[in-house]
């Protein structure tokens, strides 16, 4: 496995303007063990901060999350379901080392989640671990597309948003706190967390990925290109990254986003989101 490209970049704040600092989503792999993953930390709207010392709690953990994958990473035979039950646990321990308030007690709104897509490639195959709507698009030699990830999320986000964005900013936040409390609860939204219990939720995909496969590992940020902005579909997105990298892509997408009085209207809660991609050779 090979990464030919990379490219990562903050989008705008919840109420506008860019962010300081390098964002919510991280990435990290090793090419010689053939693995990698993309991590979109959860924006902050709980109602106190637990890392204040951080760019932001997203921040922190997503950045939390890619240092214990790289010093922690499964073995070569461990299943993807008890490598994330080691994950989800020594991210919790250093979550309750860090944070200034106890996890115990720390209200659910503020506490850490991520989406996060992990795979790892061997001898023509390739599984990959997701919780949340981080995904990846992968292209066979004999030009057929596999999805990793559900990319009904990030529609159904933005359907979410068309709602929202009508709505005043003091009552946006407020649903979306409500929203972010229901965090891997039972009939809420799992996702990559202090809580053990969303392991359990994981979703697990296995795929045929033959010598010469390629694809592109992504946040949702970056598959805006695809929903909502119907830029591109799953084969041009691919096509269009190898041909031209993905710093071209980048920049089309950012010009796509030049307008927040098209928030409500396109169904998003970011002008720009941040946005992470990694083009993969097999």
């Amino acid at each position: 496995m090979r990464i030919l490209d990379v490219v990562s970049a903050p989008g705008s704040s919840l109420f506008g303007g860019l962010k300081d600092g390098a964002g919510d989503d991280r990435f990290v792999y090793d090419e010689q063990a053939g693995w990698a993953c993309v991590i979109d930390g959860a924006t902050d709207v709980g109602p106190v901060r637990l890392f204040p010392e951080a760019e932001s709690d997203a921040a922190w953990f997503a950045e939390a999350a890619a240092r214990t994958c790289l010093e922690a990473p499964p073995a070569p035979a461990e299943a993807l379901a008890p490598y994330f039950v080691r994950l989800v646990s020594e991210l919790r321990h250093r979550c309750a080392r860090a944070s200034i308030i106890p996890l115990e007690v720390a209200p659910r709104a503020s506490l850490p989640t991520a989406a996060v897509t992990w795979m790892r490639w061997a001898r023509g195959n390739l599984e990959a671990a997701t919780l949340g709507d981080t995904l990846a698009l992968i292209e066979t030699p004999d030009g057929k597309i596999g999805v990793i990830g559900d990319v009904a999320r990030p529609e159904d986000e933005s359907a979410r948003a068309r709602q929202v964005m009508q709505m005043s900013r003091d009552d946006r936040l407020k649903w979306l706190a409500e929203l972010r409390a229901r965090h891997n609860v039972e009939a809420g939204y799992w996702i990559l967390g202090v809580q053990p219990e969303a392991v359990s939720h994981l979703v697990c995909q296995a795929l045929e990925c033959p010598k010469g496969s390629r694809g592109i590992l992504m946040t949702d940020g970056f598959y805006r290109l695809v929903s909502p902005y119907g830029r591109l579909t799953h084969r041009e997105l691919i096509r269009q990254a190898f041909e031209d990298g993905l710093g071209s892509l980048m920049a089309e997408l950012r010009r796509l986003e030049a307008s927040p009085d098209e928030d409500a209207t396109i169904g998003r809660f970011k002008t720009s989101d941040d946005a992470t991609a990694l083009m993969i050779e097999f």
